[in-house]
């Protein structure tokens, strides 16, 4: 019988030690236009998007009613439109989504430019040095831009929090995909292939598109307080918000597992034989073994919980929560 081989874990030595980059697949971006475009947008999503300009973007939610995750946009104005990066993959359904929120006084529309852009995300403790390395102009600041001609076509560079340190996220034209790719290799960052990103991304404790970001969770059960704004205007899902923020209310939350033996998304988290919550992620790392996310009902989620996975209570193995993002002390 054969095994499947291991999958590459290329580039995940550079994202620890010193710079590695990864091109998202199927990324997503929407284009708004119109006068109305930022109080349309402001009324959708969790943080105050007018606060996003030509030199800073912002990150928002856009939740449900119940103030479930829909998608996770950043946000900036380039000329008369305003900017949306989207979750890998859900541009058809999030433009579908907000046109159906579209008033008829509105004067707003929406265009899908998921085919224009490339998206590459640059990680690791020399990823500054590679960008100067490569002669790329980088924001000071995190949630700051800077913007160049890059081989004929405009290139956008936001800085964002990354996975262990600060991080970029670069937006090219995709005509200018390769040439931006070996500009960076020549700078001696290494790209990262998506096996190791998610490894990463599980050793980091970053939620994930069709993982931690789906409508099965909040904002805050997932770690993105940092999204949202408790000074602006009303929006969809800000009731529940507000409710889960001012009387504690936030009963599960996102917590690293560590685990005897790899754990598959989707496996039952149990406590003294009862169901306490779900496996979201899981990886097999090279530093820490079988690790997972999960999110927990409260007080499991809290370090040092004892529990177990499995599909039962009966053949679940112990796990331990642990604190992320996951670190040898553990």
């Amino acid at each position: 019988m054969q095994t499947a081989a291991p999958e590459s874990l290329d580039g995940y030595s550079a994202v620890l030690n010193t710079a590695g980059f990864y091109l998202h697949s199927q990324p997503g971006c929407l284009r708004i236009l119109g006068a109305d475009r930022l109080a349309f947008l402001q009324r959708q999503t969790t943080n105050d998007v007018g606060l996003a300009s030509e030199s800073r973007s912002v990150l928002t939610v856009l939740t449900s009613p119940t103030a479930r995750i829909l998608d996770v946009l950043r946000t900036f104005t380039q000329g008369e439109a305003l900017l949306a990066l989207l979750l890998p993959g859900s541009s058809a359904q999030t433009a579908q989504f907000l046109k159906s929120r579209i008033f008829f006084m509105d004067k707003v529309t929406l265009e899908d430019a998921s085919a224009e852009f490339a998206q590459i995300e640059m990680e690791g403790p020399q990823a500054t040095a590679a960008l100067e390395r490569a002669k790329l102009p980088y924001p000071a600041e995190v949630d700051g831009i800077t913007r160049l001609d890059f081989e004929g076509s405009p290139l956008v560079i936001l800085a964002q929090e990354g996975l262990f340190a600060p991080g970029y996220r670069l937006l090219a034209a995709t005509a200018a995909l390769d040439g931006l790719k070996n500009r960076l290799q020549n700078a001696g960052a290494e790209s990262v292939s998506p096996a190791a990103y998610q490894v990463l991304r599980v050793e980091a404790g970053k939620p994930g598109a069709q993982h931690e970001l789906t409508g099965e969770y909040t904002p805050l059960e997932t770690g993105l307080e940092s999204a949202i704004s408790t000074t602006k205007g009303c929006y969809t899902g800000q009731e529940v918000i507000a409710r889960q923020i001012t009387y504690d209310k936030i009963t599960q939350r996102l917590t690293g597992l560590r685990l005897q033996q790899p754990a598959q998304p989707g496996e039952r988290v149990w406590a003294q034989d009862k169901p306490v919550g779900a496996v979201t992620s899981a990886a097999l790392s090279p530093r820490f073994g079988a690790i997972a996310l999960g999110v927990l009902r409260k007080p499991h989620f809290e370090p040092g919980s004892d529990l177990a996975v499995g599909s039962d209570a009966g053949s679940a193995l112990p796990a331990l929560s642990v604190t992320l993002p996951f670190t040898d002390s553990q």
